[in-house]
């Protein structure tokens, strides 16, 4: 029974007091032959059983109230635990993107100088004396065979994580991809369009990861 039935069960006992005279002087049950009632006793015992049950629904609400109060407190710390993971994250990319893209920068550097590397071994022109000395043509043969194979599995390891070299040479200027070193005249050429590269440069995916240093056609009479 709830409490409402309860209350409402002692309102329609305390009626029937207001309105209730005994007969002959005794409480007794309409019949006359049942036992006898105390009517009194049975009111103050539902008022004892109302208080009781209103002591109990209060402390019931103040419970309620107090897990609601705990439930909003686990919800507003989840809420900072999972804003905090996400910022740890957040950072934890930022600082590998960091760590990662000085590397690859390194290892352009270290392209770079084998390129270089490469050129000179390229101009490299075995001459009349290389005859006398078959041992050392060899030899010079096989270092730029490691250098040759070294380079492509550089280029392999860059190209793994997306890194591109960007086209200058032959198109226009491009201040975001691209840094005028110096001018040159060329009147087979469009003014503004990239002769020639003093340093490559490279994208990885959509974002620039070195600007490239060019070499920039202009005018005979441009200042």
């Amino acid at each position: 029974m709830d409490a409402e039935a309860k209350e409402r069960l002692i309102d329609e006992f305390r009626a029937c007091l207001e309105d209730w005279e005994p007969a002959g002087g005794s409480a007794c049950d309409a019949t006359g032959d049942g036992p006898v009632v105390d009517l009194a006793l049975l009111f103050s015992e539902l008022s004892v059983l109302r208080n009781e049950v209103r002591t109990e629904a209060r402390q019931f609400k103040a419970a309620l109230d107090d897990m609601r109060a705990l439930t909003e407190l686990l919800s507003e710390q989840n809420r900072r635990l999972t804003h905090d993971l996400e910022r740890a994250r957040e950072a934890e990319k930022t600082v590998q993107r960091q760590t990662e893209r000085r590397l690859l920068l390194e290892m352009l550097e270290v392209r770079d100088r084998i390129c270089a590397a490469m050129g000179v071994f390229s101009a490299y022109r075995p001459g009349v004396l290389s005859r006398l000395a078959p041992a050392e043509t060899r030899l010079a043969q096989g270092l730029g065979e490691g250098i040759a194979l070294t380079l492509r599995r550089l280029d392999a390891a860059l190209s793994e994580r997306r890194v591109r070299a960007i086209e200058a040479v032959g198109g226009r200027l491009d201040p975001s991809t691209m840094r005028a070193i110096a001018t040159a005249v060329d009147a087979d050429h469009a003014p503004g369009e990239v002769l020639s590269e003093a340093r490559r440069g490279y994208m990885q995916g959509d974002e620039l990861l070195r600007l490239a240093e060019v070499i920039v056609n202009k005018r005979e009479n441009q200042i």
